[in-house]
């Protein structure tokens, strides 16, 4: 039979585990953004072209409207 103890245990050892994965995924993720001198300006200008775009069909939509 499982006690509470126990299903407290395994879900803190799930969510050690899952903590200890975004870590090493954070860490890989900043370790090549390092590598790109350019990402914050590469960064910036995908943001600024997304933002572009939503601009560019809510205009569209208010036309057509």
């Amino acid at each position: 039979m499982i006690n509470i103890k126990d299903k407290d245990k395994e879900k803190t050892e799930k969510e050690e585990h899952s903590a200890e994965e975004v870590a090493k995924a954070m860490i890989e993720n900043m370790i090549a953004n390092m590598k790109n001198p350019n990402f914050l300006d590469e960064k910036e200008e995908r943001l600024q072209k997304a933002a572009n775009e939503v601009i560019k069909k809510r205009k569209e939509r208010e036309r057509s409207a």
